[in-house]
């Protein structure tokens, strides 16, 4: 997988860069990759950075990877780097089928970070 996907220790936020196209078999495998990335820690937030980011393949794509973001147990994802048309599909792909994560859309790491961690106050 050429995407990348860290855990952040100092601010307890997994990171997933998308890098070039986001193909379905990728998003097929993120879950277990989120899931095991986010064992033992005390938050589940993630942000993706779309900075880089290509086309998803397709509908169906945008569905899996929401889904397996649901399953993996991610409560926020904050989204950096994203032009007005990837903003846009981001939008979509979290109305797909996430009514309860709440997202926002950041130009820089750090604005998302402080609203992560904002988020984990109001708890």
């Amino acid at each position: 997988m050429k995407h990348k996907l860290w855990f952040d220790e100092e601010n307890d936020i997994l990171m997933f860069q998308i890098i070039g196209d986001y193909a379905t078999e990728e998003a097929r495998g993120s879950e277990a990759l989120m899931r095991n990335a986010f064992e033992n820690r005390p938050f589940q937030q993630l942000i993706v950075d779309l900075s880089q980011a290509g086309p998803m393949e397709s509908r169906e794509t945008r569905k899996i990877q929401n889904e397996s973001m649901r399953k993996a147990g991610v409560t926020h994802t904050a989204f950096v780097g994203a032009g007005a048309p990837t903003r846009m599909i981001a939008r979509v792909m979290i109305k797909l089928g996430s009514e309860s994560l709440p997202s926002q859309f950041f130009a820089t790491a750090e604005e998302a970070i402080s609203w992560l961690k904002g988020q984990r106050r109001s708890k």
